[in-house]
């Protein structure tokens, strides 16, 4: 070999290295914000896994406290008091709310939270069609109406809020 093939062999040698390293670099620079975009990805997942479990006890306890005044017993035909927001759960309009808690059964108290619910008597709606054409009118003339707000809470995770409105069950005239 000549002299001068030495020389340009030994200018080369370190060009190597450099091109491998910036290479090595750039592979971990996409290595790092390929790991991070996973773990933003993984936590929207969580999030997003709690948010639907928070929303379907809120369900559950809304359908719970729905089927609570559509059961009524004497919410049908007596006017809540402010002492029957403490007693039964039923507020007159603008009381303060009174949340009582989801019996466990009616949700799945292992995964998350007791939801609760609060129910606020609006007043009378429409009733039966020509029910209040009568004089005297009949009972099913006005029906009573509620607004029943639903919560799913846990601490560190979604909280959920669902309102309905509910215009309690007209009794068959004669029943």
């Amino acid at each position: 070999m000549s002299r001068n093939a030495f020389r340009i062999a030994g200018h080369q040698r370190g060009v190597s290295l450099v091109i491998v390293l910036v290479l090595l670099v750039a592979t971990s620079l996409l290595g790092i914000a390929i790991l991070r975009s996973t773990a933003m990805q993984e936590r929207m997942s969580a999030n997003l896994r709690d948010r639907s479990l928070a929303f379907q006890t809120a369900e559950s306890a809304l359908r719970f406290a729905q089927d609570e005044v559509l059961g009524a017993g004497a919410w049908d035909t007596a006017i809540p008091t402010p002492a029957d927001c403490a007693a039964t759960g039923i507020c007159p309009t603008g009381s303060a709310p009174a949340w009582r808690a989801v019996p466990a059964a009616a949700y799945d108290s292992a995964r998350v939270s007791a939801p609760e619910y609060w129910i606020e008597y609006l007043g009378t709606g429409p009733g039966r069609k020509g029910s209040c054409d009568l004089l005297p009118p009949t009972l099913d003339c006005f029906s009573p109406m509620y607004r029943i707000t639903a919560r799913s809470r846990a601490a560190g995770r979604a909280d959920v809020v669902l309102q309905a409105n509910v215009i309690s069950r007209i009794p068959e005239p004669g029943i």
